[in-house]
């Protein structure tokens, strides 16, 4: 059984359907909040997020 990956796309539809925001508006908050992880991922290295997870920045060798 093939797993499907669960998109940005997916997620903007979830907020679509139960919050009742537009499209364009759910998939601009997901933007967002990317942006918003990202940037704070490059300043700090690690961001938690309770009851969700914790992210950080790993420095690995570059693959062959």
């Amino acid at each position: 059984m093939l797993k499907k990956n669960f998109t940005r796309k997916d997620l903007s539809n979830k907020i679509y359907k139960n919050v009742g925001f537009s499209k364009n508006f759910s998939l601009g908050v997901i933007d967002n909040l990317f942006e918003i992880l990202i940037n704070e991922l490059i300043k700090t290295n690690k961001i938690k997020i309770t009851s969700f997870g914790t992210f950080k920045v790993l420095k690995k060798k570059e693959r062959i």
